[in-house]
């Protein structure tokens, strides 16, 4: 479970003080799903850096499973834009990187990972190194690293954006799998509408200027079949969208 209560930071420079995020709070249950979606600097990937325990300067509170974020003590499955594949490492180094950082050799399980490539469609393509891959394939081993960790909570910073519609969806219908697998609390950001339906149980909107949250929804969608072909599955997006545009209109004019 990821709680969090009145969460704010702030960026300091030389004559002034910027505040990135202000007033989150957020809960997702054990095994449950969240999206968010707001506008670029709104402070999406902030938030995701507290949480993963890489910024430690904030102002109120961040728990996973009931205590303080500790990347020591915690696993924390971290997903960066860019996938953070180590290019002079070949694809099984890069998996097996987060295990060794984490010093848990009880998951170095050769069958194990080997049976997370198969489930990926990497297994042949150990040997090879990120620039050898395609971005779809480059995906899957960002993907393979943070479930071969069995992570306590993963989050997810636009994942999938960087790939065309086809691998996108085709990703988006392999992390799902995986997901159902693992049962691991996940948050991640998007800046799709139709993602955030297709993958979040519930879905945050960040308000365009002031860092905060201006509303969560649940998605009643979430886990039907074959939901992309499904009238609703447009007529949510279509009015999600419409909801977006005016909440960020009505910041941008204030």
């Amino acid at each position: 479970m990821i709680n969090i209560e009145n969460l704010s930071v702030k960026y300091k420079s030389d004559s002034d003080i910027y505040t990135a995020i202000s007033g989150i709070n957020l809960t997702v249950p054990d095994g449950g799903t969240l999206a968010i979606i707001g506008p670029s600097g709104c402070g999406k990937s902030t938030l995701l850096k507290v949480i993963a325990g890489l910024i430690p300067d904030y102002e109120g509170t961040v728990h996973i499973n009931g205590e303080a974020v500790n990347p020591k003590k915690q696993t924390i499955g971290f997903m960066p834009q860019n996938y953070g594949l180590l290019p002079w490492r070949t694809v099984y180094d890069n998996i097996r990187l987060g295990i060794k950082i984490k010093r848990a050799p009880e998951l170095l399980d050769r069958k194990m990972l080997k049976k997370l490539m198969r489930q990926l469609g990497i297994e042949g393509l150990g040997h090879r190194y990120p620039v050898e891959l395609s971005g779809g394939q480059q995906q899957r081993v960002a993907l393979a690293r943070v479930f071969a960790l069995q992570p306590d909570v993963l989050l997810m910073d636009e994942p999938f954006s960087a790939l065309d519609a086809i691998t996108r969806e085709e990703m988006q219908d392999i992390f799902l799998r995986l997901w159902h697998k693992f049962n691991v609390s996940t948050i991640f950001v998007t800046h799709y509408v139709e993602e955030a339906l297709y993958l979040g149980q519930r879905i945050a909107i960040l308000s365009a200027n002031s860092g905060n949250i201006s509303m969560i929804l649940d998605n009643p969608l979430f886990g039907g079949k074959d939901i992309r072909q499904n009238p609703e599955f447009f007529e949510m997006s279509l009015k999600l969208r419409n909801t977006i545009k005016k909440d960020w209109n009505q910041a941008w004019e204030s």
